[in-house]
């Protein structure tokens, strides 16, 4: 198992797809200290993750009305009749 700790900012799900989607966990109770590990066996290298924490640049994207409604099962015509 493979384990950085840095104080980087960490989109999880961006630098999972960036390593090739093997699984990654995170602790963030420090957020000087985050603590990043791969999955139970991930085939990801402690060199390889190291090296794409240090090239990470996270993207956080704000999600729309639409998305928001949709993650609780409703729509933007649903929310509408409902008022």
């Amino acid at each position: 198992m493979a384990k950085v700790i840095t104080a980087k900012d960490i989109n999880l799900v961006q630098l999972d797809k960036e390593l090739g989607s093997y699984g990654l966990c995170i602790d963030k109770n420090d957020p000087k200290n985050k603590i990043i590990v791969t999955a139970d066996y991930s085939l990801i290298t402690q060199e390889q993750l190291e090296t794409a924490i240090s090239n990470h640049i996270a993207v956080f994207e704000v999600p729309t009305l639409a998305e928001k409604l949709a993650s609780v099962g409703l729509s933007i015509e649903e929310l509408r009749a409902a008022l």
